[in-house]
């Protein structure tokens, strides 16, 4: 009987004691609720006090979705379950590189509010992989991870791999090449194009041995009656071409690699004060309505005005000409195309600015090329392909891909199609491939007949046309020697 009377003494005071703390809670949440507040952030709040104090969480930023609640700060990430309003992961960003600091941690599990069928979730600090400098570790790393593939190192800290997969859809013939930059301070990834303008094609063979290259694959889409590229297109900083439909891009910097979907700002700034907006760079028209500055990098002869156009040629920062008719472009200027109501208020010999930004802001980004669809995105498989307006390349097809990983290890890869030893590849394929490789981030470039890759000059995998076909850009790798 004293045993009973003790239990139920305890249980007695445990029940008050929630029921006081959901009172409290709900009293609060009732009233914000009233006032329109946000109850979203109550249950980050209530999940942030049960985080041990050595944490020293700094005010958040949060933001919501249908399927989570993430907060986010220079110190942490967390990311709350909608369904049962649960702290089920946090991160510190900035980790050091103790050994402490390194390992995985399991804390206490984390009450639910008000949910008695899910009542806790234990939250957990992921290990985050630090950059690996040593060349034997790095070795045997990439034994672990291609198990079933045939390895060549091609040069410190760039590896070539073979696969050969056999799915329920049928054999896929896989070439890798993954490129550790921290193992190697010479070695360069850059966008680059089939020779000194925007027209023309080339073998990406001819691109990789004009460059002195080490590796090297198809890149950018083209339209096929130019060689002109498709989509964002940067160079040593210099935007040779704008983006189409925002498409998603990478970008290449100073020990980083970025992937975003990008638009372009661009204004004209004239002697009275006026901006006038540029909607592209050295890309074919989408709309009569809009201003494109054609560079020298397009040609010799700016293309013909839309209807109610006008031409502004500008040679070292001055207006030199305006004519309805096509325009010479200048070595050092460019051709303005747009309508006259806009241009209009120019004169020859106005002095004109240009600026140019991206969204979001890629300032040191020194390279950037465009492809799509999305393959993977902050770690997780998302396939955009409607969005970016890429319906008519979908199926299974010769595939060309780049990603890299959360360590910032470079990937790129190749899968042929339609030909007996490799049936291709759909972009869920793909994508599941290249999350199996480590990437947190990756997209799709142009595939099909254009689907090729070169290592130490020599195309390792299928192309369907014998040595590849006539492309305008490729991404190639560079070991520079010299620096």
């Amino acid at each position: 009987m004293h045993y009973l009377d003790c239990r139920s003494e305890k249980f007695f005071l445990t029940f008050i004691s929630v029921l006081f703390l959901y009172s409290i809670t709900f009293s609060v949440i009732a009233q914000d609720k009233a006032k329109d507040i946000d109850i979203s952030s109550y249950r980050v709040k209530l999940a942030l006090a049960n985080i041990p104090k050595t944490i020293n969480i700094t005010p958040p930023i949060i933001t919501t979705n249908a399927d989570t609640i993430k907060y986010n700060d220079e110190q942490a990430s967390l990311r709350i379950s909608s369904k049962n309003n649960l702290l089920v992961s946090f991160l510190r960003n900035n980790i050091k590189n103790s050994a402490a600091d390194q390992n995985m941690r399991i804390f206490p599990a984390i009450s639910s509010i008000g949910n008695t069928n899910d009542s806790s979730l234990a939250y957990y600090i992921p290990q985050v992989k630090t950059s690996v400098t040593d060349k034997k570790k790095w070795d045997d790393i990439i034994k672990n991870k291609y198990k079933d593939g045939i390895i060549k190192s091609i040069a410190p800290g760039v590896k070539h791999i073979v696969i050969r997969k056999y799915t329920k859809s049928g054999p896929m013939f896989i070439n890798v090449v993954e490129i550790n930059p921290q193992l190697n301070s010479n070695i360069s990834i850059e966008p680059v194009l089939s020779g000194n303008g925007l027209s023309g094609t080339k073998k990406v063979s001819s691109m990789v041995a004009q460059n002195n290259a080490i590796a090297g694959i198809n890149a950018s889409f083209f339209k096929p009656s130019t060689g002109t590229p498709l989509g964002t297109l940067i160079i040593n900083e210099e935007i040779l071409t704008g983006p189409i439909f925002d498409r998603v891009t990478l970008g290449i910097g100073k020990d980083e690699f970025k992937m975003a979907r990008i638009s372009l700002q661009g204004t004209i700034n004239t002697p009275d004060g006026r901006e006038i907006k540029i909607d592209n760079v050295n890309q074919p028209r989408m709309l009569s309505s809009y201003t494109l500055i054609y560079s020298s990098k397009w040609g010799k002869i700016a293309p013909p005005s839309p209807k109610y156009g006008i031409q502004v040629a500008v040679n070292n920062n001055k207006v030199t000409e305006i004519s309805k008719n096509s325009l010479s472009i200048a070595k050092n200027g460019f051709v303005i195309v747009g309508s006259e109501k806009q241009l209009g208020k120019l004169k020859v010999n106005d002095e004109v600015k240009i600026k140019f930004s991206t969204n979001p802001d890629w300032t040191g980004i020194k390279h950037a090329i465009s492809g799509g669809p999305y393959l993977i995105k902050e770690g997780k498989i998302f396939i955009d392909v409607n969005d970016q307006k890429l319906g008519s390349i979908g199926g299974r097809n010769p595939r060309t891909a780049v990603g890299y990983t959360q360590d910032n290890k470079f990937i790129m890869i190749t899968i042929d199609g339609r030909q007996k030893g490799s049936n291709g590849a759909t972009f869920g394929e793909l994508a599941e491939i290249m999350k199996k490789l480590g990437c947190i981030n990756a997209m799709n470039l142009d595939g099909g007949s254009s689907t090729q890759m070169i290592v130490q000059n020599r195309v390792v995998n299928h192309p369907l046309n014998r040595g590849g076909s006539y492309v305008a850009s490729g991404l190639i790798v560079k070991v520079n020697e010299n620096e």
